[in-house]
């Protein structure tokens, strides 16, 4: 491996990461940070073998691939990539190009962790979804032992129990309006003894206020009140029935009452932090079939409107917020996510998960592994997964040629390992500083 020669193009801590791993394997690394076409230009004379553009930002790595392939048309390439259309478009136009994404590489292993104790990642090539689990000799795969979701009694619970204020008050409206149509019907068929059809036909007329029940006129006195009361109670039903319906269809609707963007009420994980890590977790539990619901602080991001199209349910607040957590049936879920791109909030979103429910199983993204080590010493909070140092792992394994396109990370006794298609563990190695 020493012979090879690679040129890395990013910065950041998931490049200083990349730098770590492809040193502590052998490679001859050239890093460049802001390079200009001279720069590149310069360093590829030498006879590089390999270029690894590693960032998180795909505009720049489609800058950078396109200046690298403006020197050289024949030096293979290794970016990261997250949006599928920039990844298709490089594709498409750039040759000899190996394409990456971080959020992909760790989603897996933190997926594995929210659903099972002694889960270290899950499989999400297979069909059904499997999970990989540490064993004394290294890791196997075993299917995910997940509760059966009941679909009807969790639509069920969802319906009778809306996170959305306005679902509540559209929800009190109509279910209100049937009662009170029922209930006058019934009354009118006991009270007037009018047949079913002209109770239901005189109470419906009343209830939208068309026309009254004539019947009614000529009614005992005692029945006139009762009809009165509830002519009033169904007038507030209809306004908020009313209210809720038009601010539903005004609104940005993150969420919904029924179908796949409702929020689940049980069993379920909660993923804060709705970046490249956090959707691309939320993808990968849906895979798995267990329910999720995202939170974020930014309404307006470019992932939570990819959310609301592929239906995972979004709310947006502070993630570290106890009240907003309680909302969303913290006692009842599986897991809690703190998959933020700052290290330091997603400890506090886990302290504030704890003080909800001690005894949730939670799972902390962190970037920078100083951070990391400090924070399984100190806090004890959950499992802490440096997200960077994972992806890098496999990014060096990939640019020297050391791993396939089937080659995965997995986490065992919290250390990268590669887990290659064969079945075969090797340790990611890093470097003493790191």
């Amino acid at each position: 491996m020493a012979s090879d020669r690679v040129v890395l193009i990013g910065e950041g801590d998931l490049a200083d990461e990349t730098e770590e791993a492809l040193k502590a394997i052998g490679a001859d690394v050239t890093r460049l940070e802001e390079p200009s076409d001279d720069d590149v230009e310069e360093v590829l004379k030498k006879g590089t073998a390999h270029v690894a553009i590693v960032s998180r930002h795909d505009a720049y790595v489609l800058r950078m691939a396109l200046m690298v392939r403006y020197v050289d048309d024949e030096v293979p390439l290794l970016v990261t990539v997250f949006e599928p259309p920039i990844a298709e478009g490089i594709s498409d136009s750039i040759s000899n190009c190996t394409i990456s994404s971080m959020a992909d590489i760790v989603a897996p292993s933190l997926a594995g962790p929210c659903l099972s104790d002694d889960l270290v990642a899950v499989n999400l090539e297979a069909d059904p979804p499997a999970g990989i689990r540490e064993t004394d000799d290294g890791v196997e795969e075993v299917a995910l032992d997940l509760p059966k979701r009941k679909r009807v009694r969790g639509a069920l619970r969802a319906l009778l129990q809306p996170y959305d204020k306005s679902a509540v008050l559209l929800l009190l409206g109509a279910f209100g309006l049937l009662g009170i149509l029922l209930i006058e019907t019934f009354s009118a068929m006991l009270v007037l003894g009018q047949g079913f059809v002209d109770a239901l036909y005189g109470a419906g007329k009343t209830l939208v206020t068309v026309d009254p029940n004539k019947e009614v006129d000529d009614g005992p006195k005692a029945f006139k009140v009762f009809i009165t009361f509830t002519m009033l109670v169904a007038l507030v039903l209809e306004v908020c029935f009313t209210a809720g319906l038009v601010n539903r269809l005004i609104d940005r609707r993150l969420t919904g009452i029924v179908g796949r963007s409702v929020v689940p009420r049980r069993d379920h994980v909660v993923v804060v932090g709705m970046g490249q890590v956090g959707l691309r977790l939320c993808l990968a539990l849906r895979r798995c079939g267990i329910g999720v619901v995202a939170v974020d602080n930014e309404e307006e991001g470019a992932h939570v409107s990819f959310a609301r199209d592929v239906g995972l349910p979004v709310v947006i607040g502070r993630g570290a917020d106890p009240a907003l957590l309680r909302s969303l049936t913290l006692k009842h879920a599986r897991a809690l996510a703190a998959v933020t791109d700052d290290d330091l909030q997603n400890i506090s979103i886990a302290m504030a998960a704890k003080a909800v429910n001690p005894d949730l199983r939670i799972v902390v993204r962190a970037g920078d592994g100083k951070l990391a080590n400090e924070t399984r010493s100190l806090f004890r909070i959950g499992l802490v997964r440096d997200v960077h140092r994972i992806a890098a792992a496999l990014l060096a394994a990939q640019v020297t040629g050391a791993a396939s396109t089937d080659t995965r990370v997995v986490c065992r006794d919290d250390d990268a390992h590669l887990l290659h298609a064969d079945g075969r563990l090797e340790p990611a190695k890093f470097g003493p500083a790191g």
